[in-house]
Parts: C-alpha cells; structure tokens; sequence
C-alpha cells in the first residue's frame, strides 16, 4: 500500500500573537505543512480563539486533527463503574467539534486520545475504563477515527494506562474496531528508553504520529534539532508500511522560550522539511 502522511503542526492561537495564522504558517507550508491538530479543551484560557482557527485553517486547505482533552478536569477514571454519565457530559461537547468537521468535510476526523490514569485506581480498571469509553464514542460520533496514544513515564503515584507499546495494541485490540488505531508518539518512546521498531502488527494499526525531540536533559516536545529521538526514521519506517494519516510536529513553544522569532522559524520550518522528506521515503 502507498503512503499518504500529512505533516502536521499543533497549532495554539498564542503562535499567531501578532501575526495572521496564513503569515506564521506560510513558511511551514513551504517546507511541507499540510495539517493543523488542534486540542480540545473548553478550560483552556485560549479556547475562545480556538474554534476561529479552526475555520481559518480549514478555509485555507489544512486537513483538520484534534486531541481530545487530557488535562483536569477531564478524565476517563471510573467511566465504567459509576462516573459515566459526568464524563460523557464533559467530553461529548469536545468531541462533538471534531464531528461536525468530519460531517462537513465528508471525511474521518482524527482525534487523539490519552487512556485512564490514575493515582488511586488499579491498572485492569483503568484498562476497562479506557476500553468502555472507546466503545461509546465510536458509537456515538461516526465521523471519528480515535487514534490511542503511547504515553510518557508515570509519576511516582500515577497509574498511566499505555504507558507501554504492549498495552496501547491491547487497548485497541481489546476495542477491534476499524475506526479505532494507534498515535505513535516518537518522544514519548524516546522517553522510555525505547530505540527499536514496534513490531508490524503494532505499526500496521498506527493512523496518525506525534514527533519531537528532547533535550540532552531528557526534556521533550523541541523542535527535531538534538537528534536525540529517531524521529526520521521511524517516519520513514511507517512511510514504507504504507501509513495513511498525519505526522504532527508537537511541540511547546516554552521550550523555546527567549529564543529570536527567526531562530523558532528556522527550527519549525526545518523539522516539517525533515518529517516531509522522510515522510515520502518510499518514494526515493
């Protein structure tokens, strides 16, 4: 199967301070941008200049992904055994966005997902949790494809389901749903000392891809000028699978903080080239 990956950015409104979304993008457009991800959380204190974004990128032909909520007060912890009608009533008119953009563009909308966690509860319940809400959203929203994200380290006391390669593949073949995959997030692996290819299996359910690199201290989601994770190659890998979805470059521009504008857009422009090029590897 040939290749279809979008290089893709997560754009926040605080990017565009100043500026037009069309101005800050257009050199990352240039470079190979094709795709904007957008986080849905209504506590964000940006949210309001979200939903306009989205109309703007939207109109001048970006392909549209989202994220669905992670923060608190969002959480899938105990959605099977009693808290799942307060979760539905938090996460539904979040998802609801990421439907309406898949309805009016007559297409899939990716939203990624991150599993239960927990500091309280137990790992198979916080498995069945993930797994349940899995089930009711698809059944819900039939323009979503929901793609699983491999998570970073937990914290001492936090219970992160998917935390391992193994268990994002269980989740979503515990769901066996065609519009239900895997978000390859490269850093968080690289955070967990992971250096080799998932297995085929594993890869074959990957629909769309977080990149960044860290620093020398072990910091992620920086721009792709350390080389610190194997960002290009694992692309590549996916490209010669025959991967259909988007690699966003995820990053936080804080990690940039005190940096000249032109040194973060010569950083930005650079690592889309590189996803770009090593996204069309096949091909060479």
């Amino acid at each position: 199967m040939t290749a279809n990956i979008q290089i893709g950015f997560n754009i926040f409104p605080r990017w565009v301070t100043g500026s037009t979304l069309e101005t800050f993008l257009a050199p990352l457009k240039k470079a190979g941008l094709s795709a904007l991800e957008f986080l849905l959380d209504e506590h964000d204190p940006e949210w309001k200049a979200f939903e306009p974004l989205m109309e703007e990128g939207a109109s001048q032909g970006y392909r549209l992904c989202f994220h669905a909520p992670f923060r608190a007060p969002y959480a899938l912890a105990g959605f099977k055994e009693g808290d799942r009608d307060t979760i539905i009533a938090s996460y539904r008119p979040m998802l609801s966005i990421a439907q309406s953009w898949g309805v009016r563009l007559g297409d899939l909308a990716t939203v990624v997902l991150h599993s239960a966690h927990s500091d309280h509860l137990e790992r198979v319940a916080l498995f069945a949790d993930t797994v349940s809400f899995l089930q009711w959203a698809l059944s819900e929203f039939d323009h979503l494809r929901i793609a699983v994200e491999n998570l970073g380290p937990s914290s001492d006391a936090d219970v992160k389901v998917g935390d391992t390669r193994e268990e994002v593949l269980a989740v979503v073949k515990a769901v066996d749903h065609p519009r239900v995959g895997i978000c390859w997030d490269l850093g968080h692996d690289c955070l967990h000392h992971r250096s080799h290819l998932p297995g085929e299996e594993w890869m074959r359910r990957v629909v769309h891809v977080h990149a960044h690199d860290l620093d020398a201290a072990g910091i992620d989601h920086y721009p792709l000028i350390f080389g610190n994770c194997p960002c290009r190659e694992w692309l590549q890998a996916l490209a010669r699978i025959g991967m259909h979805g988007a690699a966003t470059l995820e990053i936080k521009g804080t990690q940039m903080k005190g940096w000249p504008p032109e040194r973060v857009t010569a950083a930005l422009v650079d690592s889309v080239a590189a996803l770009k090029e090593a996204s069309s590897w096949q091909a060479q």
